[in-house]
């Protein structure tokens, strides 16, 4: 395949992290595809009309037939089963914010971030622990799946102190109403889940009651800011992110030293996303009879190529990725520089997305656009 092959961006943007779409592509370039880039804008990626109208405009004004996209939550099955029903390969990235209640789509391949996922691994772990957990995040956050996805870990098992949910309109004593929920229960560790701005909010509330002086904290990586490293830096305490991958893991890998080499500046979670859909791509591009869907579909069943997160391959039942997931714990070494360190590997056998692929969809999933940080 030598001539240069057209291949369609859909990309959104978040207001919370205005770096999403940059780091997106910069990680998908770094993969080096010889290929020519079209890319549409699909505002916070919660308006499946739009998206589709997007695929259209690829598809038949520029004869586009292979799409990567970084998709929300909302929906998508419309836009899935209109790509798969015109002939369309379509290799989407998402965050995983939400529990995938749907079968596998012909052509439609999706790498996750797998946030759920990380909190139904964690789950477990905590069940194998036999800790008592306290959760705390916002009422932002919690519309999502990744509570039901603790929950689901647990299986019936009382392992739940307390839940605290940051109204949307926050008291203005609300660091407090946080510290009496959770120092009351006493819990053997919190696990808490923020994005965005409140994140930050979080932050704040953290400094004045220093609740994470008091109980070991267990966070999905949204959670981390600098305000919560600029607290850790000052008063070190006990905070653990579980995850796929974190920026400056210990474990250096090549990945993060080419991007770092290229852009001067570290990777994000959304750069890897990029740069793994496009190693993907690269691969079936190189490995395929012709450009034919059917013949790339063949080529990316057949693949199972190394990444920064391990070994990249797609489950056949559900057509997602599969990761491992790691607790990091935060290391400060004595030039007082953050690292985050792998101290578990929590193994990920794809049960938990196959137990709710095959499950009927709720008529409504939580979330406000379901287009998770791009609020």
């Amino acid at each position: 395949m030598d001539k240069q092959i057209k291949i369609g961006i859909l990309i959104p943007k978040s207001q919370q992290y205005p770096s999403l779409d940059r780091d997106f592509i910069r990680g998908l370039k770094l993969s080096n595809l010889n290929v020519k880039l079209f890319v549409e804008s699909i505002g916070i990626g919660a308006d499946e009309k739009l998206i589709i109208d997007k695929i259209q405009k690829l598809n038949f004004q520029e004869d586009i037939s292979i799409i990567i996209g970084f998709l929300g939550h909302c929906n998508t099955s419309d836009v899935y089963k209109y790509a798969s029903n015109n002939n369309i390969l379509l290799l989407v990235a998402d965050l995983g914010a939400t529990i995938p209640y749907q079968s596998a789509y012909n052509g439609i391949y999706i790498n996750s971030l797998g946030l759920t996922e990380s909190c139904y691994q964690v789950g477990k772990y905590f069940s194998d622990k036999k800790y008592k957990i306290a959760t705390s995040t916002s009422f932002y956050d919690s519309g999502y799946g990744m509570l039901h996805a603790l929950e689901y870990a647990f299986k019936g098992q009382n392992h739940f102190t307390a839940h605290y949910i940051t109204p949307f309109n926050p008291r203005e004593n609300e660091a407090t109403h946080m510290d009496q929920t959770i120092n009351t229960q006493q819990p053997s560790a919190v696990f808490a889940f923020y994005s965005g701005l409140y994140a930050d909010e979080n932050a704040d509330f953290l400094k004045q009651n220093r609740l994470t002086q008091k109980y070991p904290f267990y966070v999905t990586p949204f959670f981390i800011n600098d305000k919560i490293l600029a607290e850790y830096k000052n008063n070190p305490h006990e905070l653990y992110v579980v995850s796929t991958w974190m920026q400056h893991d210990t474990d250096a890998t090549d990945f993060s030293s080419n991007y770092k080499e290229v852009y001067t500046e570290s990777p994000s979670l959304f750069s890897i996303l990029g740069y793994e859909n496009g190693l993907i791509l690269k691969h079936i591009l190189l490995d395929a009879a012709n450009l034919k869907t059917s013949s790339l579909i063949e080529s990316i069943h057949r693949l199972n190529i190394d990444g920064p997160r391990g070994a990249i391959r797609f489950d056949e039942g559900t057509n997602r990725t599969l990761f491992n997931h790691y607790i990091y714990q935060l290391h400060l070494d004595s030039f007082n520089t953050i690292s985050f360190k792998k101290i578990e590997t929590l193994i990920n056998d794809g049960d938990f997305i196959k137990a709710f692929a095959s499950l009927t969809k709720p008529e409504h999933l939580g979330g406000w656009d379901n287009a998770y940080l791009c609020h």
